[in-house]
């Protein structure tokens, strides 16, 4: 496992292959004159990674011929996002959404910028710290090896790298233009061994690996309860990639993971009101909250609210909704059932003060620290604990942040630290709770029509998930509306693709 931090910058042409931008223009008109009707009017719901990701491949695959509204309640396209969130303290912004713990980078078409400091490594288990690393990285490495042994370490990366190899089918599955109806369909096509990993927990998928419940007790369950704020009990497919994400590294994007999105969407799309569309236009609908979502005979209709608290209906072929069905699931939709999931609440504290080293147990004070939490010895408070640098990565002066499950109380957060100067608390509901029993079996299509990127979390909450749900419904959407669905969508994930026209795909391999 390294913890290293690593800057991301979206490329420049985002989701190519070194084809420029005249060729790219050329390629989608000629894709415009090859459909046998005019394009359709699509309206995609929301404004994270998985509303970007289709509305690029909405684009791709229909060039010009496709009208396309993003329907967002942000107040500026600088704000847009979805879960990659951005926090003001101290005179500075820090990230306080969703990490980017991706599995590839493939379809977000990212590439390396910067390599961050390194941090001490600390796992605390609620009564004691049973590591304690240095912040010189071959020093921790012979820290970890030394504590694990290094079986534990190649009997990791055979783990990743084995799942990585089938994960990687996805991308040549969907750059033949192959769609899924559903999550075990996704699933299958990249691995028949991944649903039946969603079976069991990923504390017993890694005994039956052959880990030691040291290793799994200490480092992977500080990476689980890092990233999703959860322990082992959760099932082994989000288990194994929260551990593919973590073996990568943790990645970020100079300026705020938020750019990965507002980045794109700002080339496709420019803020304007709800009266001032273009054919073929992408626009950005902002300060707009969808209220309900109906189907008639010309299609769909959406209605919403804007920032003057008008209702606005508009007309739609098609909708892609990319909003999470958790507890804060409000939108209408008439007809249809859209199964609701419990998310996790997670809450990030951003605390100015020193780490209590002597409660902690931590040796140096004068290192930045990651705390991790393994499997508690006695119930605790927090999730993990960072040392902090701001969006633009420049080191804080003893920033921390620290995740957890409820808001910290002033005296759990003055047991955590010392000289405890202002705090300030974010919450959302981030992923799902992956409690054993939980069934992907769902569908990414609502109805005719109307389609659902969300899903995927029931398998895994990742940026790279998100990334391909997005594509897929996509793919959905244009293989239902030229009539290619009989021979490019796949329910049962079965099966070789069938040729089609090929999508340019940066692969930046790292």
């Amino acid at each position: 496992l390294t913890l290293t931090s690593c800057l991301l910058l979206p490329s420049l042409a985002l989701l190519s292959s070194g084809t420029s931008a005249s060729v790219q223009a050329a390629q989608s008109e000629d894709k415009s004159r090859d459909l046998k009707r005019p394009g359709p009017r699509i309206a995609i719901i929301g404004s994270g990674v998985a509303a970007a990701s289709a509305a690029y491949f909405l684009r791709d695959k229909f060039g010009s011929n496709c009208r396309m509204d993003i329907v967002t309640d942000e107040s500026s396209a600088t704000l847009v996002g979805g879960r990659l969130g951005v926090a003001n303290f101290d005179g500075r912004k820090f990230e306080s959404g969703d990490q980017l713990y991706t599995i590839r980078i493939y379809v977000l078409g990212l590439s390396r910028l910067y390599h961050g400091e390194e941090t001490r490594l600390a796992v605390f288990n609620g009564r004691d710290t049973v590591l304690d690393t240095s912040d010189w990285y071959l020093v921790k490495m012979v820290q970890l090896l030394h504590r694990y042994g290094l079986a534990a370490f190649v009997q990791l990366r055979k783990f990743v790298s084995g799942m990585l190899e089938d994960f990687g089918r996805v991308y040549t599955r969907q750059n033949a233009g192959q769609a899924y109806t559903n999550v075990l369909g996704l699933l299958s096509a990249m691995s028949d061994r991944f649903p039946a990993m969603a079976t069991e927990t990923i504390e017993k998928l890694l005994e039956s690996s052959g880990f030691s419940s040291e290793f799994i007790n200490e480092l992977v369950a500080g990476a689980m309860r890092n990233n999703y704020g959860q322990n082992v009990s959760i099932h082994g497919f989000v288990g194994a990639v929260s551990l593919a994400g973590a073996e990568g590294g943790l990645w970020s994007v100079r300026g705020g993971n938020r750019l990965i999105v507002a980045n794109l969407l700002s080339r496709l799309a420019q803020p304007q009101q709800a009266d001032e569309a273009e054919s073929g236009k992408v626009r950005l609908l902002l300060n707009s909250r969808v209220t309900q979502i109906a189907k008639d005979r010309e299609g769909w209709t959406v209605t919403s609210t804007d920032a003057s608290r008008s209702t606005v209906v508009e007309q739609y072929d098609q909708v892609i909704l990319t909003v999470p069905p958790s507890q804060h699931f409000n939108i209408e939709i008439k007809d249809v059932k859209v199964p609701r999931v419990d998310y996790q609440t997670t809450v990030a504290t951003f605390v100015k003060g020193r780490l209590n080293h002597d409660w902690l147990g931590l040796k140096s004070r004068q290192s930045e620290y990651s705390v991790l939490t393994g499997t508690p010895a006695s119930p605790l408070d927090f999730s993990s604990i960072g040392y902090q640098h701001d969006v633009d990565k420049n080191p804080s002066d003893n920033v921390y942040k620290v995740f957890s499950q409820r808001v910290l109380t002033a005296e759990q957060v003055n047991q955590l630290f010392t000289n405890v100067e202002f705090t300030h608390s974010v919450s959302w509901l981030a992923y799902p709770l992956y409690r054993r029993g939980l069934s992907i079996n769902a569908s990414f299509v609502l109805a005719d029509g109307l389609y659902h990127t969300s899903p995927i979390e029931l398998a895994a909450s990742a940026i790279e998930m998100s990334a391909i749900s997005g594509r897929n419904a996509a793919l959905l959407a244009f293989n239902d509306w030229t009539g290619k669905a009989a021979e490019l969508t796949d329910p049962s994930g079965g099966g070789q693709p069938k040729p089609a026209d090929q999508v340019l795909v940066q692969r930046d391999e790292l």
